[in-house]
């Protein structure tokens, strides 16, 4: 069975060691590929592409990401450690 590619929104935060200056906006939603769940209950993402590539933000988007049910995006550190870069619409 063919995975369906799911829309969510992605923003950064405006600075990553300082997340009192809240998110950046982004007018593109990321495209992406639910691939499983983790232990910890995070959906694992592929990313796709950008909906609409022309008006997304700079960033380097990750390949791979997770999702929580509160609607962060992390990323998995080389250590094993889960670190959220950015929110979802649904945080």
């Amino acid at each position: 069975m063919a995975q369906r590619k799911k829309h969510t929104g992605f923003f950064p935060w405006i600075d990553p060691q300082d997340h009192t200056k809240g998110f950046k906006l982004n007018f593109s939603e990321v495209t992406y590929i639910e691939v499983g769940r983790t232990l910890e209950g995070y959906k694992q993402a592929e990313f796709v592409a950008l909906k609409n590539p022309e008006l997304a933000l700079d960033f380097n988007y990750p390949k791979c990401f997770y999702i929580s049910a509160e609607g962060l995006v992390l990323i998995k550190t080389p250590q094993g450690k889960y670190e959220v870069i950015a929110k979802t619409d649904n945080a």
